[in-house]
Parts: structure tokens; sequence; C-alpha cells
């Protein structure tokens, strides 16, 4: 009978043999990596595999649709401009419309008005709106003879303002708007002067003889069509002798830029240019 434990002992030793070379080999052939790269393949993320990663022209660019920015909120800001007044029959029906809607308004305001009318003056002034200048007179044929002839107006109506309410404008509105009476000299004497003048952008056509529901019509039609004033809209209107029709209008326009989330604001030096 053969005795197998010498035998078992054998194979023992050869497996055992055989294991501890095989553990040699890996021992050596990792530590040939750590030379070559400084680091064990994978130790670091707690695997000896490592994971295949995504070639850069794989990889996308478009960031998460949480962090994409937003655009920004386009502001939409209108300026509610009244020329020619103050007059006791228009400018006190303009005064209360605004006041019931809680906006601001600049009233651009002639010498001429000013004398005949100083509590006028006061009221608007009393209710926060803004006020401009709009020559003394109003006359083309003597405001634009010359830069000295505008100026010399601008500085007429702006002493007025001073003597009555303490304010002296700093914005101004040429009759009939700056274009074919304005040339460079003009532009640089009322600089000098420190005047801004203001245009305007959207016209409500209350020069003529409209009804408040074609004023009001122009307003929004004009408004409508071109949108991309909405960030700086300036609405001329008057509150001059006459303009009842404008009054009557004005709750109608005031109401359509509300529905619209546009912000009322008062001229000031920071108002952007109409063009």
């Amino acid at each position: 009978m053969i005795n197998k434990q010498p035998l078992f002992r054998n194979i023992a030793r050869l497996a055992g043999g055989a294991i501890l070379l095989g553990l040699v080999s890996i021992i050596v052939a990792t530590a040939a990596g750590v030379a070559q790269h400084g680091e064990i393949p994978g130790f670091m993320t707690g695997n000896l595999f490592t994971e295949k990663e995504t070639p850069p022209e794989e990889q996308s660019s478009v960031p998460v649709s949480a962090d994409m920015p937003k655009p920004p909120r386009a502001e939409k800001v209108v300026y509610l401009t009244f020329d020619d007044g103050p007059d006791p029959a228009v400018t006190p029906l303009v005064l209360q419309t605004l006041q019931q809607h809680a906006v601001p308004a600049t009233f651009f305001v002639t010498g001429t008005q000013v004398e005949a009318h100083p509590e006028l003056l006061r009221q608007i002034h009393a209710a926060g709106h803004a006020i401009g200048n709009h020559s003394y007179n109003h006359r083309y044929h003597e405001l634009y003879r010359s830069p000295a002839a505008y100026l010399a107006q601008m500085e007429r109506c702006n002493a007025l303002i001073a003597a009555i309410i303490g304010v002296t404008p700093g914005i101004s509105r040429a009759p009939g708007g700056t274009t074919g009476s304005f040339t460079a000299d003009f532009w640089s004497s009322l600089e000098q002067q420190g005047f801004k003048d203001i245009g305007w952008n959207i016209s409500s056509g209350d020069a003529s003889s409209a009804k408040a529901t074609q004023i009001a019509g122009n307003v929004i039609a004009q408004a409508e069509k071109n949108k991309f004033l909405w960030r700086n809209a300036i609405v001329l209107m008057h509150d001059g002798k006459g303009h009842a029709e404008t009054a009557a209008a004005l709750p109608a326009i005031i109401e359509y830029f509300q529905k619209q989330g546009f912000e009322f604001r008062a001229v000031d030096h920071s108002t952007p240019p109409a063009w």
C-alpha cells in the first residue's frame, strides 16, 4: 500500500512555491509601476483598475441647465413729458391724474406761462414732478436767430423758475425740437451753460385738434410698433392752452404702460438720449 502523506506534502510544497512566486512577481511589477509613474494605478481610488477617462473631444462643453446664466430682464422705462404749460385749465387736470395713478412726470414750462401762473409752477414742484426749461416765449423766429438769442431766452426762463420755487432747472427742451433748428454752435452754447436738451421718441400727436381717444391711440400704437424704445420711452404731450383732450387721454396712456410693466420716471441728467 502506497503512503500518500509524503506525496501530499510534496504537492503542497510545490503549490506554496508557485503562490509565493506569483506574489513576488506582482510586487516586482507594482514596484516597477511606482518607479515609472510615481503612484500605484488605482490605489487612491480604492481599486487596482484605472477608470477610462473621457477624451477631451467627447466631453460636453454645455453647462448644466441649472448653472446656465439667465438673460437679464429687459428694463421698461417711460417718461411722461408735458410742454408749453402751465395752463390753469389743463395743468390741474394733468396733475390730478398723475396723483391718482401715483406716477411722476416732467413739465417743460415756458417763461411767459410761469409769469402768468406762478401758483401752478409751485403745485407742480410740490407734487414732486420734474421741471424743465422750454424757453421764455416759444417764438421760433426769435429763439433760433442765433445761439446767443436762444441762450438768452433759456436763462430768462430759468431765472423766473428759480425766483418762484428756488430751483434752477438743468434740463431743457427746444421748442419744436432741435432737428433743423440747432447747429453745432447751439449745442456747444447749451452744454457750456450746463443744460441737457431732452428730445422724445413717442409723439402723442396732440399738437393738432386730436381727440382723447386718438391721442391715446397714437401713443399706444407707436409704443407697440417700436418696442426697441421700451428701455427709454419718452412721450411728448402738451399741457398748454387748448389741450384738455390730452388731459382726458392721460388715464388710458398711463394704464397702458402700467399693464405692460413699465417703470415711470421723471427726466433728469441721467436720462438717456431719445434716439
